[in-house]
C-alpha cells in the first residue's frame, strides 16, 4: 500500500498530527544545516507568528490599501523581495514615524525601492497624519537586475530581478495609492552624494540597498550626512554580516526606537 492510500485511509486528526511531527521534524533537520546566522534569521522570520501584534486601525487600513493595490499590479509576485507588510514590519515602521512626530512636516528618503511597497505604506502613513512633505526615492534599477546573497546569512548567491519594468510598476502603484515620488535612478553612491551637493536633507531615511561588502557602510555614512537632527534611520536586513557592525555602531550612539528580525530604526 502507498504512502496516499494510507492518508487516505487516516481519520482527519491524526493526518493533522502526522503533518505537524513531520513539518516540525523538516523544520530541525533544515536547521541543524544551517550557519548559527541564517538559522536565526529563519527561525524569526518564518518559525515565529507574528498574528498577535496589533496595529491601529488608521495604519491596517493603510496597509491593507497598499497591498491590494499591489497585488492588482504584481499579481501573485507582490511580496517579491519586500516583507514590507508584514504586521511586525508594519508595526515597526509606525513606530519609526511615530519617533518623528515633533517634526511636522516629513521629508522621507528611500535607498533602494524595488516594487514600492515600503515606499507606499511609509507615503501612505505620513499621508494620514497629515505630514507628509516629500518622498524621495534611490534605485538604479539595472537593466539585468542584480546578484546579491552570496555574502548574506544564507550563502546562496541569486538573480534579483529588480529592472526598468520594476520600475514602471513601482510608479504604477505610486499613481494607484495617490503618491508622487522623486527618482534617482542611479547607485546609491551617486545618488547620495547628488543629494548632499543640493544641500537636501531628510527627517526619516529607510537604508535598503545592497547588504553586501562596503555598500552599507557607504549608504549609512553618506545617509547620515543628509539626515536632520533628531532624525530616524531605519536599517534594513540587519542580520546580514555587513549591516550587523553598522547595527551595532548604533546600538552603542543612538536611541534605538524599534528592531524587528528585518529592520531596526535610530534616531539621532
Amino acid at each position: 500500500m502507498n504512502r496516499a492510500a494510507i492518508k487516505a485511509l487516516l481519520p482527519g486528526w491524526a493526518l493533522q498530527r502526522y503533518r505537524t511531527l513531520w513539518q516540525k521534524y523538516h523544520n530541525r533537520k533544515m536547521l541543524l544545516s544551517m550557519n548559527p546566522r541564517a538559522r536565526r534569521l529563519y527561525e524569526l522570520s518564518q518559525l515565529v507568528s507574528y498574528h498577535g501584534i496589533r496595529i491601529d486601525p488608521v495604519s491596517e487600513a493603510v496597509r491593507a490599501q497598499v497591498e491590494v493595490a499591489a497585488r492588482s499590479i504584481y499579481g501573485e509576485d507582490w511580496n517579491y523581495y519586500s516583507d514590507a507588510l508584514r504586521p511586525e514590519i508594519v508595526a515597526g515602521f509606525v513606530e519609526s514615524i511615530s519617533a518623528c512626530s515633533n517634526h511636522g512636516a516629513i521629508d522621507y528618503l528611500e535607498i533602494g525601492s524595488c516594487q514600492g511597497l515600503s515606499m507606499s505604506l511609509i507615503g501612505l502613513l505620513l499621508k494620514a497624519r497629515g505630514q507628509l512633505r516629500s518622498l524621495v526615492s534611490v534605485d538604479p534599477y539595472f537593466e539585468g537586475g542584480y546578484e546579491e546573497g552570496e555574502m548574506g546569512p544564507y550563502r546562496t548567491c541569486r538573480r534579483v530581478q529588480i529592472d526598468k519594468k520594476t520600475r514602471s510598476r513601482a510608479f504604477e502603484l505610486y499613481r494607484k495609492v495617490g503618491l508622487t515620488v522623486e527618482l534617482l535612478e542611479v547607485t546609491s553612491l551617486d545618488g547620495l552624494k547628488t543629494l548632499i551637493s543640493a544641500a537636501r536633507t531628510f527627517d526619516l531615511i529607510y537604508i535598503d540597498g545592497f547588504h553586501e561588502q562596503l555598500w552599507p557602510v557607504i549608504d549609512f555614512g553618506l545617509s547620515f550626512a543628509l539626515l536632520r537632527p533628531n532624525g530616524v534611520i531605519i536599517l534594513d536586513d540587519h542580520l546580514w554580516s555587513d549591516v550587523e557592525p553598522i547595527k551595532e555602531l548604533c546600538d552603542r550612539n543612538a536611541t534605538k526606537i524599534q528592531e524587528t528580525w528585518k529592520t531596526a530604526s535610530y534616531r539621532f
